[in-house]
């Protein structure tokens, strides 16, 4: 399961890359426009479903092109239940403006944490931010909420994967603290090319 889209470059080695340009500065939320983080709750789930169907649409880095994706947000709103209520050990959070209403999302992550003993400390992580807010910072932002709150659940690792042209993507992981670890290569077919994409993770002990 990968998906990503911090706008406009995002995906993720085994054959280790030149290192990456350093992130932009201009990921630091613009003065006198703020966002909230929050967990997403199943009320969420038509809002959510709206918004990583956007991306879809306006993002070649993320994994499902338009019209793959669930229409039905019913399956979201259970699996949005089942993680409030503790049967699910995943969670997802969203970004939306502050004071503007719940339709106005502008982000998620969704962290996936396997049922099975062996791999529940690992959190997979997707993560995608609307084109027109890129640049603000909620990339850092989600992020950040989304480490802190493995950390509160006692998860050891967070990883995901980038499609490795994603360069902007790329560096906003590891200005968060996450490191290349491998290469996919040819893993994926994006218009009508292969791609591949670099695994990272992040160790939070």
């Amino acid at each position: 399961m990968t998906e990503q889209s911090e706008q406009p470059e995002q995906r993720d080695e085994r054959e280790r890359p030149g290192r990456p340009e350093q992130p932009d500065k201009s990921d630091r939320i613009a003065a006198g426009r703020s966002a909230a983080v929050r967990p997403a709750r199943p009320e969420d789930a038509a809002v959510l479903l709206a918004l990583q169907q956007t991306l879809d649409r306006e993002s070649d880095f993320m994994l499902l092109e338009p019209g793959e994706r669930e229409t039905d947000p019913a399956p979201l709103a259970a699996r949005l239940d089942a993680c409030a209520t503790g049967r699910d050990r995943s969670y997802l959070l969203i970004a939306a403006e502050t004071g503007a209403p719940e339709a106005a999302a502008l982000g998620y992550v969704d962290v996936t944490v396997p049922p099975y003993a062996r791999s529940a400390r690992t959190g997979y992580l997707v993560t995608g931010v609307r084109a027109e807010h890129s640049g603000r910072g909620l990339g850092h932002a989600l992020l950040r909420a989304a480490a802190d709150e493995a950390r509160a659940r006692g998860l050891r690792r967070l990883e995901l994967t980038v499609m490795e042209h994603n360069r902007r993507a790329v560096n906003l992981y590891l200005s968060c603290g996450f490191q290349v670890e491998g290469l996919r290569r040819a893993a994926l077919d994006v218009g009508g090319r292969r791609v591949g994409e670099y695994y990272m993770g992040l160790l939070l002990d």
